[in-house]
Protein backbone atom coordinates (compact mmCIF):
# COMPACT_ATOMS: atom_id res chain seq x y z
CA UNK A 1 0.00 0.00 0.00
CA UNK A 2 1.24 3.17 -0.78
CA UNK A 3 2.14 5.86 2.57
CA UNK A 4 0.40 9.18 2.46
CA UNK A 5 2.43 11.53 4.30
CA UNK A 6 1.05 15.23 5.74
CA UNK A 7 2.92 18.07 7.25
CA UNK A 8 1.73 21.29 8.03
CA UNK A 9 2.92 24.37 6.47
CA UNK A 10 1.69 27.88 7.34
CA UNK A 11 -1.72 26.68 8.88
CA UNK A 12 -2.30 24.18 5.91
CA UNK A 13 -2.20 20.83 5.53
CA UNK A 14 0.15 19.63 2.87
CA UNK A 15 -0.53 15.64 1.90
CA UNK A 16 2.40 13.84 -0.14
CA UNK A 17 1.22 10.76 -1.90
CA UNK A 18 3.77 7.69 -2.37
CA UNK A 19 4.23 5.84 -5.42
CA UNK A 20 6.49 2.85 -5.07
CA UNK A 21 7.74 2.31 -8.78
CA UNK A 22 9.70 -0.71 -10.40
CA UNK A 23 10.55 -3.27 -7.54
CA UNK A 24 12.91 -5.84 -8.19
CA UNK A 25 12.32 -8.96 -6.53
CA UNK A 26 14.06 -11.83 -5.41
CA UNK A 27 12.77 -15.25 -4.72
CA UNK A 28 14.05 -18.43 -2.58
CA UNK A 29 12.62 -21.61 -2.38
CA UNK A 30 13.94 -24.78 -0.39
CA UNK A 31 13.95 -27.93 -2.14
CA UNK A 32 12.02 -30.54 0.01
CA UNK A 33 13.64 -33.67 -1.42
CA UNK A 34 17.31 -32.11 -0.96
CA UNK A 35 18.68 -35.07 1.24
CA UNK A 36 17.86 -37.36 -1.01
CA UNK A 37 18.98 -35.90 -3.98
CA UNK A 38 22.45 -34.00 -2.41
CA UNK A 39 24.74 -37.21 -2.32
CA UNK A 40 24.12 -38.42 -5.84
CA UNK A 41 24.24 -34.73 -7.20
CA UNK A 42 27.40 -34.46 -5.78
CA UNK A 43 29.17 -37.38 -7.05
CA UNK A 44 27.54 -37.01 -10.27
CA UNK A 45 29.48 -33.62 -10.04
CA UNK A 46 33.50 -34.95 -9.13
CA UNK A 47 32.96 -37.83 -10.63
CA UNK A 48 32.21 -35.24 -14.13
CA UNK A 49 35.06 -32.95 -12.72
CA UNK A 50 37.62 -35.80 -12.31
CA UNK A 51 41.09 -34.62 -11.51
CA UNK A 52 40.91 -30.63 -13.24
CA UNK A 53 41.22 -27.92 -11.32
CA UNK A 54 40.30 -24.00 -12.02
CA UNK A 55 39.01 -25.06 -15.43
CA UNK A 56 35.88 -23.27 -16.98
CA UNK A 57 35.03 -25.64 -19.14
CA UNK A 58 32.53 -23.37 -20.81
CA UNK A 59 34.92 -20.66 -22.01
CA UNK A 60 32.39 -18.22 -21.39
CA UNK A 61 33.15 -14.96 -19.36
CA UNK A 62 36.80 -16.73 -18.02
CA UNK A 63 37.69 -13.39 -17.00
CA UNK A 64 35.95 -12.49 -13.79
CA UNK A 65 35.36 -16.36 -12.94
CA UNK A 66 38.95 -17.29 -10.43
CA UNK A 67 39.46 -20.18 -8.36
CA UNK A 68 36.90 -22.61 -9.14
CA UNK A 69 35.19 -25.00 -11.99
CA UNK A 70 32.70 -24.32 -14.09
CA UNK A 71 31.23 -27.19 -16.14
CA UNK A 72 29.65 -26.57 -19.60
CA UNK A 73 26.47 -24.77 -20.22
CA UNK A 74 24.42 -28.63 -20.53
CA UNK A 75 24.08 -29.85 -16.76
CA UNK A 76 20.47 -30.06 -16.99
CA UNK A 77 20.66 -32.24 -19.89
CA UNK A 78 22.67 -35.04 -18.50
CA UNK A 79 21.06 -38.43 -17.90
CA UNK A 80 21.26 -38.75 -13.99
CA UNK A 81 18.24 -39.24 -11.59
CA UNK A 82 19.61 -36.34 -9.00
CA UNK A 83 20.02 -33.83 -11.79
CA UNK A 84 16.29 -35.01 -12.93
CA UNK A 85 15.16 -34.37 -9.98
CA UNK A 86 17.06 -30.93 -9.40
CA UNK A 87 15.63 -29.69 -12.92
CA UNK A 88 12.33 -30.94 -12.08
CA UNK A 89 12.53 -28.94 -8.94
CA UNK A 90 13.65 -25.59 -10.62
CA UNK A 91 11.12 -26.02 -13.25
CA UNK A 92 8.18 -25.86 -10.98
CA UNK A 93 9.40 -23.29 -8.78
CA UNK A 94 10.34 -20.70 -11.40
CA UNK A 95 7.05 -21.12 -12.80
CA UNK A 96 5.17 -20.35 -10.11
CA UNK A 97 7.37 -17.20 -10.08
CA UNK A 98 6.77 -16.31 -13.20
CA UNK A 99 2.98 -16.84 -12.51
CA UNK A 100 3.36 -14.82 -9.48
CA UNK A 101 4.75 -11.55 -10.81
CA UNK A 102 3.00 -11.72 -14.41
CA UNK A 103 -0.39 -13.05 -13.63
CA UNK A 104 -2.39 -9.13 -14.32
CA UNK A 105 -0.40 -9.33 -17.50
CA UNK A 106 -0.94 -12.13 -18.76
CA UNK A 107 -3.42 -14.01 -21.07
CA UNK A 108 -6.29 -15.65 -18.71
CA UNK A 109 -5.56 -19.15 -19.44
CA UNK A 110 -1.88 -18.27 -17.96
CA UNK A 111 -0.38 -21.15 -19.88
CA UNK A 112 3.28 -21.48 -20.29
CA UNK A 113 6.23 -23.84 -20.35
CA UNK A 114 9.76 -22.51 -19.01
CA UNK A 115 13.34 -23.23 -21.03
CA UNK A 116 16.46 -23.67 -19.81
CA UNK A 117 18.68 -21.87 -22.53
CA UNK A 118 21.85 -22.63 -19.77
CA UNK A 119 22.86 -24.64 -16.81
CA UNK A 120 26.18 -25.23 -15.63
CA UNK A 121 27.70 -26.14 -11.68
CA UNK A 122 30.46 -24.23 -10.17
CA UNK A 123 33.20 -26.13 -7.83
CA UNK A 124 34.41 -22.77 -5.71
CA UNK A 125 37.27 -23.05 -3.25
CA UNK A 126 40.78 -21.23 -1.89
CA UNK A 127 39.56 -18.01 -2.75
CA UNK A 128 37.38 -18.57 -5.65
CA UNK A 129 34.96 -16.25 -7.02
CA UNK A 130 32.58 -14.89 -9.83
CA UNK A 131 32.99 -10.75 -9.76
CA UNK A 132 30.37 -8.07 -10.78
CA UNK A 133 27.92 -9.43 -13.91
CA UNK A 134 24.88 -10.30 -14.97
CA UNK A 135 22.80 -13.01 -17.52
CA UNK A 136 22.10 -11.72 -21.11
CA UNK A 137 19.16 -13.49 -23.24
CA UNK A 138 16.84 -14.82 -20.84
CA UNK A 139 14.11 -13.63 -18.16
CA UNK A 140 14.47 -15.99 -15.18
CA UNK A 141 17.98 -16.87 -13.15
CA UNK A 142 18.95 -19.66 -10.55
CA UNK A 143 21.53 -20.77 -8.45
CA UNK A 144 20.73 -23.59 -6.33
CA UNK A 145 23.14 -24.51 -2.70
CA UNK A 146 23.83 -27.95 -3.16
CA UNK A 147 26.68 -28.02 -0.66
CA UNK A 148 27.45 -24.77 1.32
CA UNK A 149 30.80 -25.94 2.59
CA UNK A 150 31.50 -23.82 5.26
CA UNK A 151 29.90 -20.75 3.13
CA UNK A 152 28.54 -17.63 5.24
CA UNK A 153 26.87 -14.56 4.49
CA UNK A 154 30.69 -12.91 4.20
CA UNK A 155 32.19 -15.93 2.61
CA UNK A 156 31.26 -17.29 -0.54
CA UNK A 157 27.56 -15.69 -0.57
CA UNK A 158 25.93 -14.55 -3.15
CA UNK A 159 25.78 -10.63 -3.07
CA UNK A 160 23.08 -8.80 -5.14
CA UNK A 161 23.32 -5.06 -6.62
CA UNK A 162 20.79 -2.60 -6.55
CA UNK A 163 20.33 -2.49 -10.42
CA UNK A 164 19.21 1.69 -10.40
CA UNK A 165 22.79 2.58 -12.01
CA UNK A 166 22.05 5.75 -12.48
CA UNK A 167 21.15 6.14 -9.11
CA UNK A 168 24.66 5.99 -7.61
CA UNK A 169 26.21 9.13 -9.94
CA UNK A 170 25.50 11.24 -6.87
CA UNK A 171 25.41 11.10 -3.09
CA UNK A 172 24.44 13.10 -0.14
CA UNK A 173 22.54 12.89 2.79
CA UNK A 174 19.25 12.99 1.32
CA UNK A 175 20.31 9.95 -0.82
CA UNK A 176 21.18 7.75 2.36
CA UNK A 177 18.26 5.28 1.67
CA UNK A 178 20.37 4.72 -2.04
CA UNK A 179 23.59 4.27 -0.75
CA UNK A 180 23.52 1.96 2.30
CA UNK A 181 20.79 -0.30 0.62
CA UNK A 182 23.08 -0.63 -2.30
CA UNK A 183 23.40 -4.58 -2.22
CA UNK A 184 21.59 -7.98 -0.18
CA UNK A 185 24.36 -11.44 0.71
CA UNK A 186 22.19 -14.28 0.31
CA UNK A 187 22.19 -16.48 3.03
CA UNK A 188 24.11 -19.73 1.78
CA UNK A 189 21.91 -22.72 2.97
CA UNK A 190 21.67 -26.11 1.55
CA UNK A 191 18.72 -27.19 -0.61
CA UNK A 192 18.29 -23.90 -1.31
CA UNK A 193 16.95 -22.21 -4.50
CA UNK A 194 17.54 -18.06 -5.51
CA UNK A 195 15.41 -17.12 -8.12
CA UNK A 196 16.06 -13.36 -9.33
CA UNK A 197 15.57 -11.35 -12.74
CA UNK A 198 17.98 -11.88 -15.60
CA UNK A 199 19.32 -7.93 -15.11
CA UNK A 200 19.92 -8.10 -11.72
CA UNK A 201 23.86 -7.65 -11.17
CA UNK A 202 25.58 -10.47 -8.64
CA UNK A 203 28.75 -11.79 -7.52
CA UNK A 204 29.87 -15.09 -5.61
CA UNK A 205 32.08 -13.57 -2.75
CA UNK A 206 35.60 -15.26 -2.31
CA UNK A 207 35.29 -18.58 -0.56
CA UNK A 208 37.82 -20.66 1.57
CA UNK A 209 36.46 -23.37 3.64
CA UNK A 210 37.49 -27.20 4.42
CA UNK A 211 34.08 -28.52 1.52
CA UNK A 212 34.11 -27.47 -1.38
CA UNK A 213 31.00 -24.80 -2.16
CA UNK A 214 29.12 -26.42 -5.03
CA UNK A 215 26.32 -24.51 -6.77
CA UNK A 216 23.91 -25.15 -9.94
CA UNK A 217 22.87 -22.15 -11.80
CA UNK A 218 20.96 -21.61 -14.72
CA UNK A 219 19.28 -19.14 -17.08
CA UNK A 220 15.76 -19.68 -18.92
CA UNK A 221 13.00 -18.21 -20.65
CA UNK A 222 9.23 -18.58 -20.04
CA UNK A 223 7.13 -19.16 -23.08
CA UNK A 224 2.79 -18.78 -23.85
CA UNK A 225 1.42 -22.39 -24.14
CA UNK A 226 -1.56 -21.33 -26.75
Amino acid sequence: MNKKLRLNVQNSIITIEEAALWATTLFTAINPIHDQISEPLKKFIYDYKGDRDGEIESEIAAGVKAGLFESKFDFFDQDNTAVRGLREFCTAAVLEVAKHVNGQFWQEDGKCSLEFHESWFHITNHGGQHEFHYHSNCSWCGIYYVEIGDATMENGCNRFFDPRTAAHGYSDYGTAYISENSRFNTTPKNGNLVIFPSYLYHSAAPYEGAQDRIVVSFNSSIHHEP
